[in-house]
């Protein structure tokens, strides 16, 4: 764990408690959240956990609720901030998470946990959506704020997969003792990306075998977000979530061959009808055609039912990012664009390496602003920034955007820029 917090020995102030992204997979918290700290003047706290097979591994051998110990090594921190974070003058009472990715699933997993109560008050979700609409195909195990995550009886058919695929399964006299003995690369090779393509317990890409990411081990997760919010059996705090109207990890296409294999391959049945809405005649290149049907079906359409139902249970602040001009890609920084696709956005939360233009500053100051009055009291209005009302109450998102020019627009807007009720209709296909 890494705490940053305001050298003029202040106390009581508000908690931000970073969860970092990477898939579940990879990804670290030792990145620098000095400017969130000195700036919002508050406690930021960043953590590490166990990512891949060695943080969700469930199997029978392991225990009845096996698995989502990355989850509970997020808990564990969360808990150290509720005995020790007084200790740098942080207010244990006012602790916010927030995280981008898979920290923005994780954010969505730890609203929906019963062994999380207690330990935080808000949350922030930045892009927690991103797993393709319809499970296949798909370099990640389902696991974003929208998927139906691995079921305990699909997570355990898949970790003896992965035991016998290591030489532990059936007949073993001491399955632990065996999965203790192989290397950390073995493990890793024959997990591959675990449970993918939304097929379980069979259908693995690339050999993968194992859970690499949360399941719904019994404990820690009884059940998905969106199942948690339908029956009330959530931790009510206060919420900010969205994503980036063009993201995309899904693949990118150069040519027209290239897209319409993409999106018959994605979309099977549906493939005419995404054709049809999307044709390549409206777009400049393929790339970027592909980039919107991958980002309206993916994220932007199933974040706008997240939040929705988010909202139904707690107060809720919507966005997305509407920004034409991110800096280029920086693996250390957390925004991120490739070609023909993007991740994360524009949220410039940590020092950037190379210095914002203008309008891109004035982004950033505004976000510095959101977030942190939200951490204060869970209301991200303050001076000098547009008012963001509750999606609750208004039906409003916020759109992000440089130069000054963030507003508000309704989530009918909203949806019908991205097809919504067609994704909508389509979502009800997933696996």
């Amino acid at each position: 764990m890494n705490v940053w917090a305001p050298a003029d020995g202040s106390s009581g102030l508000p908690v931000l408690v970073h969860i970092h992204g990477g898939g579940f997979v990879g990804g670290s918290g030792n990145g620098d959240n000095s400017l969130l700290s000195s700036t919002g003047h508050e406690v930021v706290v960043s953590l590490n956990y166990r990512l891949g097979i060695f943080g969700f591994l469930a199997d029978r051998a392991l225990g009845p609720n096996s698995g989502d110990y990355g989850l509970q090594d997020q808990q564990a921190a969360l808990r150290w901030v509720q005995s020790n974070i007084a200790r740098f003058g942080g207010d244990a009472s006012n602790v916010t998470i927030y995280g981008e990715s898979a920290g923005g699933s994780s954010v969505c997993d730890q609203i929906a946990s019963p062994t999380a109560k207690g330990l935080f008050e808000r949350g922030i979700s930045v892009s927690g959506e991103y797993n393709t609409l319809l499970g296949s195909p798909n370099s990640l195990e389902q696991q974003d704020c929208k998927s139906q995550i691995p079921t305990k009886a699909q997570a355990f058919a898949a970790g003896a997969n992965f035991s016998a695929a290591v030489g532990c399964g059936a007949g073993t006299a001491d399955v632990v003792s065996c999965l203790q003995n192989i290397s950390a690369t073995t493990a890793q090779t024959v997990a591959g990306g675990g449970v993918v393509g939304g097929f379980f317990p069979v259908g693995y890409q690339d050999g993968g075998q194992g859970t690499v990411g949360p399941t719904i081990n019994g404990t820690t997760l009884t059940m998905t977000l969106r199942q948690a919010l339908a029956s009330g059996n959530v931790n009510h705090v206060d919420v900010i979530a969205g994503t980036d109207r063009d993201e995309n990890l899904a693949g990118s296409a150069t040519t027209a061959a290239q897209y319409a294999s993409l999106v018959d391959t994605q979309y099977g049945s549906f493939a005419s009808q995404v054709l049809a809405l999307y044709p390549l005649s409206h777009f400049d290149n393929p790339g970027l055609a592909w980039r919107t049907v991958a980002a309206d079906s993916d994220t932007v359409c199933p974040a706008i039912v997240t939040a929705q139902d988010l909202a139904s249970r707690m107060p809720t602040r919507e966005y997305e990012i509407d920004d034409n001009d991110l800096p280029p890609y920086r693996a250390a920084g957390p925004n991120v664009v490739a070609a023909g696709a993007s991740h994360v956005g524009a949220w410039y939360l940590t020092p950037q390496a190379t210095p914002l233009d203008a309008n891109q500053q004035v982004l950033q100051d505004q976000e510095l602003a959101f977030v942190t009055a939200f951490a204060r009291n869970g209301n991200p209005n303050t001076t000098g920034v547009p008012g963001w009302p509750k999606l609750n109450n208004t039906g409003e998102v916020m759109s992000l955007q440089p130069a000054g020019d963030s507003e508000l627009i309704t989530t009918a807007q909203l949806a019908a820029q991205h097809h919504c009720a067609f994704w909508d209709r389509v979502a009800r296909h997933a696996p």
